[in-house]
């Protein structure tokens, strides 16, 4: 059996589709990787062969140079148009061209690649959306949280109903031009009619709902395996060894690049609550180190959780997984998009505490104390991450998923 896998995007985008390939050939299927150049070093990683589609774009230069991009409202727009649609456009001919050279059984896309989801429309083939955030879902029974603030759940449901409504509206009058230009198939429709809706999330975080897309189903949290073998810097090993274990904060791999006053906002509260703490993301270079402070640019998630004392970060779908892996509190101040959502349902569960102050030192130390000092909240995580260890790997059970509906 051959697959064609395809993303684009952010680490929270990206990763989870390598991961998802990295299973399937474990299963013993041939995958294809279509992407953007600027991917090919970790898409080869996964065992997949890479095919390249579009000239090379460093997104995250991209994302650091345009701090617009992570603007509520009027970011997502911009994103669509310079980032999403480009990519779009160049990877639905070379999806299509690649399910027909390998005889390909399936295509899996991630939920906002059109290029890919299309090719699998107009080949024929089985139809994999994966979708990356919980809140994508936009459901009745479920709904989303869109902002620093929680309405009503019934206004909530309400919301949530009309913006997938809106939606939907917005996504065929922007494809529509872009799948004429590409000479590929119109369909108001194609992401609810996939084959399978894979759902990269555990029922208890997101429960089931009668609204969701049709043939949803859940596969449990994605990890990247490279990133669990990834080895810490040996001064931040070092860090870790000589002292307790630190506040860690870490914003992701794009809203990190523009957090320089959130970092200064960790590491004033950290020295007013008398913790060492560890910052990682490209701006956290802004702080300066001491002692009790480590400043990193990357670290791998997987390796550096596990010894923290609690985690801050802004609410990407990745990197709440990897801090409910390893069984830690959160306080998580979301930025911008389903970040509010996952902010949300974190705080629902208590599991972490949302933060919607600013980015004062004061006010993050008041919101950090009880993160740092509840024991409800620590053993809430510690059952997340118990659950998520007694799991099937996430990648496997989606190629499992994957692999059956590619034989139907």
């Amino acid at each position: 059996m051959h697959v064609v896998v395809t993303s684009f995007g952010s680490d929270g985008d990206f990763n989870p589709l390598l991961a998802i390939a990295a299973g399937l050939v474990r299963r013993g299927i041939a995958v294809t990787f279509v992407a953007n150049p600027f991917y090919r070093q970790r898409v080869e990683r996964s065992g997949s062969r890479f095919v390249s589609a579009g000239s090379y774009l460093d997104l995250f230069a991209a994302l650091e140079a345009n701090p617009r991009y992570l603007r509520t409202g009027t970011g997502a727009v911009a994103i669509w148009k310079e980032l999403v649609a480009p990519s779009i456009r160049d990877t639905y001919p070379v999806v299509r061209d690649a399910v027909r050279a390998t005889s390909a059984s399936a295509v899996v896309s991630h939920v906002l690649s059109y290029g890919g989801i299309w090719a699998a429309t107009e080949t024929g083939v089985r139809n994999v959306v994966v979708t990356t955030t919980a809140s994508a879902w936009l459901s009745r029974h479920q709904p989303m949280v869109f902002a620093n603030w929680r309405a009503p759940r019934p206004v909530q449901g309400a919301l949530s109903v009309a913006l997938r409504r809106l939606g939907e509206g917005v996504l065929r009058r922007a494809l529509r031009p872009l799948s004429v230009a590409s000479g590929a198939p119109v369909r108001s429709g194609v992401v609810p009619d996939a084959d399978l809706n894979l759902g990269v999330w555990p029922e208890w975080f997101r429960p089931s709902a009668p609204d969701d897309p049709p043939h949803a189903k859940l596969c449990g949290f994605v990890f990247d395996a490279v990133d669990a073998v990834q080895p810490l810097a040996r001064e931040l090993d070092d860090f870790l060894a000589n002292g307790g274990p630190p506040v860690v904060a870490g914003f992701g791999s794009a809203a990190s690049l523009h957090a320089v006053e959130r970092y200064r906002a960790v590491a004033g509260a950290c020295d007013r609550l008398g913790r060492r703490c560890v910052l990682i993301g490209r701006s956290a270079a802004a702080v300066t180190p001491h002692r009790d402070l480590q400043v990193v640019a990357a670290a791998p998630y997987a390796r550096l959780f596990p010894a923290a004392a609690a985690v801050v970060h802004h609410g990407g779908f990745g990197t709440c997984a990897e801090v409910l892996r390893a069984g830690k509190s959160s306080l998580v101040t979301p930025f911008v998009f389903d970040q509010f959502d996952t902010a949300a349902r974190l705080d629902a569960a208590g599991l972490g505490c949302w933060y919607r102050g600013g980015n004062g030192a004061d006010a993050m130390a008041a919101a950090l104390a009880p993160v740092l000092h509840s024991e409800p909240m620590a053993a809430a995580a510690r059952d997340a991450a118990t659950k998520i260890a007694a799991a099937p790997r996430g990648a496997d059970r989606a190629a499992e998923l994957i692999e059956a509906a590619a034989t139907q």
